[in-house]
């Protein structure tokens, strides 16, 4: 019994020693300093190439090697970090194992120079500090040191401006290329930035296509962008950035398809600068429209010679700016006159990008209805704008027009049968005719008001068995009507032909109606603007310069020489659409 006591006691007591060493151990080996140390991939490194920063911690295999996780926002001051890894690797060599801890970051410099990369804190334990040197890029758009030769870039950007100096609120194109011979993945292009903060930027276009530089082939991608600075000074375009990869490696199994392959490049293009003039002095604010070329278009619905009585006519007035945005562009006020009624309708906007530049657009229809017979001089309207061309100040005019108004039609039917521009506006027309109804008239008329639901009703049985029996020859008659429609289209084309050829404008317009009614298969159509905005370019312009000689102040002699001869060749119609709220094309090519 003794015995065995005593040997269970030396048992632990062993135990007890064992832990012992063990715990003095592992507590020198956690007070023993960390085995720190920091390389790169490569050192110098160019200003637009990524390269890694590594950190290593050796240690044993029970130790930490580190007190804590390291912190790297003192890399920020001179470098990007754009992505961070951590690993850990074990080995066992001469009957000693081994664990190292490795954290490796992929880094691209913020501009060109020596820097030095702090000792990085890994809690209590420091790594030793680094320096790298940032050399310049072989881009074109970077300046090479004097006399150092340049080896021709593989990817680089451009950046310019399309003049180097212009009026504020004026328009400004901006391009940016990218020119490469290399391939490339996951690229991105950053969008610029001025430093007038209520500058407008409009991106215009892209393209790709292929160059020649010093007999050296590149696929180029361009963008352009128009920018309208709100005020004057120095606009300055700051550098836009690509970043992607370079020469990306082809997956060869399902799994490469989910590493990053080919090197991280970042490109950054020179800043651009140009001088932005202040408006003149003797132009009021409220009047500055600078563009390239600004028009005032008037259009008609119908002859404003022989408007009748109380039926609406609509005249469609379009401002046209090249070089201007169509919210930089004014609203048209209209002047009350005595005996016409005038209904504006919300103007309708558009931009028109091009890779010339943008072209806005502002459409206003007004409905007039005359409500007495006569005449009524509507005023001239002008617009004061500044040419960027010639820098001089310059009017849009349209002439002032006289509508002479005939015959007493009635009010309410005209109104009824002539939609307006909108319901708001019909509604608001229709009130204003209206005759006053009595409340005694309306307590005299209960027993016919009986009677006349009975008969609506009688009315719309019939109807119902008429539809069902016509049901059963719905497709010969779509046939017969087709055929119609065919011979009315060449008997409407005759009648235009004819008009045309006898040079007579009012009787040509009247048979162009006719024709595309039954041309474009819509009833709806009752002016030359549809037409026009739904034809060929050609005889579109032709169309206009009809419209305008029918209501020209000094009643223009019309040839229709041209105009029979673009009408001959004008393709079919087949039944296409009418878009009566689209804006046409204002210049043709």
């Amino acid at each position: 019994m003794v015995k065995t006591y005593r040997k269970n006691n030396t048992v632990v007591l062993s135990l007890l020693y064992t832990l012992l060493l063990l715990s003095v151990f592992f507590s020198t080996v956690a007070q023993a300093a960390a085995d720190i140390t920091v390389s790169t991939s490569r050192n110098p490194v160019s200003l637009d190439d990524s390269f890694h920063l590594i950190y290593k911690v050796n240690s044993g295999f029970f130790g930490n090697g580190v007190d804590d996780d390291p912190d790297f926002s003192p890399i920020d001051k001179d470098f990007d970090i754009l992505s961070s890894s951590q690993s850990v690797n074990s080995s066992y060599i001469n009957g000693t194992w081994k664990k190292t801890n490795v954290w490796q970051l992929a880094l691209i410099a913020k501009q060109v120079g020596k820097f030095t990369v702090p000792a990085i804190n890994f809690g209590k334990d420091i790594s030793p500090a680094i320096q790298i040197t940032v050399t310049n890029s072989t881009s074109p758009n970077s300046v090479s040191p004097k006399d150092q030769a340049t080896i021709p870039a593989k990817i680089f950007l451009e950046s310019s401006i399309d003049k180097k100096s212009g009026w504020v609120q004026s328009q400004f194109i901006y391009i940016i290329r990218l020119l490469r011979t290399v391939s490339i993945a996951s690229a991105s292009l950053s969008e610029p930035v001025s430093n007038d903060p209520d500058a407008i930027i409009e991106k215009l276009s892209e393209e790709n296509y292929k160059t020649t530089r010093n007999g050296i082939s590149y696929d180029v991608f361009e963008r352009r962008y128009a920018i309208f600075p709100q005020k004057s000074g120095q606009l300055k375009i700051n550098p836009v950035t690509f970043e992607g990869r370079v020469n990306p490696t082809q997956a060869r199994t399902i799994f490469d398809q989910f590493r990053m392959s080919g090197q991280l490049k970042r490109l950054r293009s020179l800043a651009v600068e140009t001088n932005v003039k202040a408006a003149p002095a003797s132009i009021n604010l409220q009047d500055w429209l600078p563009a390239g070329e600004l028009q005032l278009i008037e259009e008609w619905s119908d002859d404003i010679q022989d408007i009748k009585t109380g039926e609406p006519v609509t005249r469609t007035i379009t401002i046209a700016a090249l070089g201007l945005t169509a919210v930089q562009l004014p609203d048209l006020s209209f002047k009350e006159i005595d005996g016409l009624k005038q209904y504006p309708d919300k103007p309708v906007t558009e931009n028109r990008p091009e890779k010339s530049g943008i072209t806005g657009l502002k459409q206003i229809k007004v409905a007039l209805i005359p409500s007495t017979p006569g005449s009524y001089t509507l005023p001239e309207i002008k617009l004061q704008w500044w040419n960027t061309k010639t820098n001089k100040k310059e009017t849009a005019v349209i002439p002032e027009k006289t509508l002479i108004a005939v015959g007493g039609a009635d009010t309410n039917n005209s109104i009824t049968e002539q939609p307006l521009i909108s319901s708001t506006h019909d509604e608001k027309l229709i009130a204003d005719n209206e005759t006053p109804t009595s409340l005694a008239s309306i307590a005299d008329s209960d027993t016919y008001w009986k009677w006349l639901a009975l008969a609506f009703a009688s009315a719309w049985l019939v109807t119902m068995i008429l539809l069902l029996k016509k049901s059963k020859t719905k497709i010969p008659e779509k046939k017969a009507a087709k055929g119609t429609a065919s011979i009315s289209t060449k008997a409407a084309a005759s009648a235009v032909e004819k008009h045309a050829g006898s040079n007579d404008a009012k009787k040509t317009r009247t048979a162009l109606n006719e024709w595309a009614k039954v041309a474009y298969q819509n009833d709806q159509i009752n002016n030359l603007t549809q037409i026009s905005e739904n034809c060929s370019p050609h005889l579109a312009q032709l169309i206009r310069q009809l419209n305008q000689s029918l209501y020209s102040q000094q009643h223009q002699t019309w040839d229709g020489k041209e105009f029979l001869a673009a009408f001959r060749s004008e393709p079919p119609a087949d039944g296409k659409s009418i878009n009566s709220s689209s804006l046409k094309p204002l210049y043709n090519n």
